[in-house]
């Protein structure tokens, strides 16, 4: 119950915060390197639970009760990453918020420089050059086919014209 009513404010204060945060910048980008430390904290976390978890389990295998003590473990084990958990979910649904704020603003910017007047310009600068190239490229291929039936021709005529 303890830990529902944690999930509940924490989400409450993303969605509070998430009208506050339009603008993303350099702090966004900074808070996403600080959960993404954090988060690598709670990995390191899990690992040595899991650590603990398993050398418990290998000193359980001595004892008379082994069943129960297996159980006992894994109970630890499971609050142990209980409570990792109940940290990482609030973090995950802050940093997907900073990322969907992101990822719309580099898409805003996207946006504005594909409707720029002077890219538009260029662009269509490029795209004449291109299909001069493409134009200039085929006249070339004509010149060297009709050269190349020339010089056959021409071969053609020189072997009959020779007397052996």
């Amino acid at each position: 119950m303890l830990e529902s009513m944690r999930y509940l404010r924490s989400l409450l204060a993303v969605f509070i915060m998430l009208p506050m945060l339009v603008l993303a910048g350099p702090a966004e980008e900074a808070e996403l390197a600080d959960i993404d430390q954090r988060q690598a904290n709670l990995n390191l976390k899990k690992d040595w639970a899991k650590y603990r978890l398993e050398k418990k389990q290998h000193d359980c295998y001595d004892k008379f009760f082994t069943t129960r003590c297996l159980d006992q473990a894994r109970l630890e084990h499971r609050q142990e990453i209980k409570e990792i958990r109940a940290q990482e979910i609030p973090m995950h649904e802050r940093q997907r918020v900073l990322k969907d704020i992101l990822k719309d603003e580099k898409d805003a910017e996207r946006l504005k420089q594909r409707n720029d007047p002077l890219k538009e310009e260029k662009r269509s600068e490029n795209v004449k050059a291109f299909e001069q190239k493409q134009i200039d490229r085929d006249k070339r291929e004509g010149d060297l086919a009709k050269k190349r039936a020339d010089s056959e021709r021409r071969a053609n005529e020189n072997k009959k014209a020779t007397p052996f």
